[in-house]
Parts: structure tokens; C-alpha cells; sequence
């Protein structure tokens, strides 16, 4: 498990979580990329189902669901050794940042979203909802 973690952790150098503008301009980055690469995504975000690049880039918005986002990916990189499609979606945003992931860090990326998946899944049916 700490070599899950370290990769994750290791890899999110590109995407700082922090204060300053640099900082949060990741957490836009990620949606600018986002409603880039895969717009049939956005109908699930009511009132930006057209945005572009630009539009997220001038919302106050996406800085703060950016924000909230890295902030998320950070504990859960950092909380990993304490016991999927967005992590496709999540590695080739950091590849677009200019990280050079390597095998064994896709690799890791693709455990923790598998464990996540899995934890998910077992709180769902736990509590009766819809899960796989």
C-alpha cells in the first residue's frame, strides 16, 4: 500500500493544492480539461452544460468545485495507506499538466480507484441505495 501512495502523492506535483493564483488555477485546469475532452459530461453540471474552456476559466465557480476537487484527490492520495472512469479521466489531466507518469504510477492511480470504487460500492449497498 505505500508504494500506492507514494506513486499517487509523487504524481500530483503538477496539480499543487494551495492559496496562491498558480495554486488555484489547477483545480480550473482539471475542469477546463474536463469539459474539453469529454463534453457529453457536462449535462451534469445544471447551468454549464455549454460551457467552454474560457467560460470555466471566468467562473468563480469552477474555482472553487476545482479547488474542492484537488483537495479531495489529495487526502484520498495521502490517506491510502490508511485502509473507474475518473481515474482514466484524472491520470491523462495530470499527463496534460506535464507529468510523465510512469507504468508504475498509472498503476497505482488505477489500485486507488479500484479500492475507492470498491469502498464506495460496499457504503451503498450498506445504506440500500443503488451500487454494482
Amino acid at each position: 500500500m505505500a508504494d500506492v501512495k507514494k506513486a499517487c502523492v509523487d504524481s500530483l506535483g503538477v496539480a499543487a493544492l494551495g492559496k496562491t493564483p498558480k495554486e488555484a488555477q489547477n483545480g480550473k485546469d482539471f475542469y477546463k480539461f474536463f469539459f474539453t475532452k469529454h463534453p457529453e459530461l457536462r449535462k451534469h453540471f445544471k447551468g454549464a452544460e455549454n460551457f467552454s474552456a474560457d467560460d470555466v476559466q471566468k467562473s468563480d465557480r469552477f474555482e472553487k468545485l476545482g479547488t474542492g476537487l484537488l483537495m479531495s484527490v489529495h487526502i484520498l492520495a495521502n490517506t491510502y495507506d490508511n485502509e473507474m472512469a475518473f481515474w482514466g479521466i484524472w491520470v491523462a489531466f495530470l499527463e496534460s499538466k506535464g507529468a510523465s507518469l510512469s507504468g508504475d504510477q498509472k498503476g497505482a492511480w488505477d489500485k486507488l480507484g479500484t479500492r475507492f470504487n470498491e469502498e464506495a460500492q460496499a457504503q451503498l449497498a450498506k445504506h440500500g441505495l443503488p451500487h454494482t
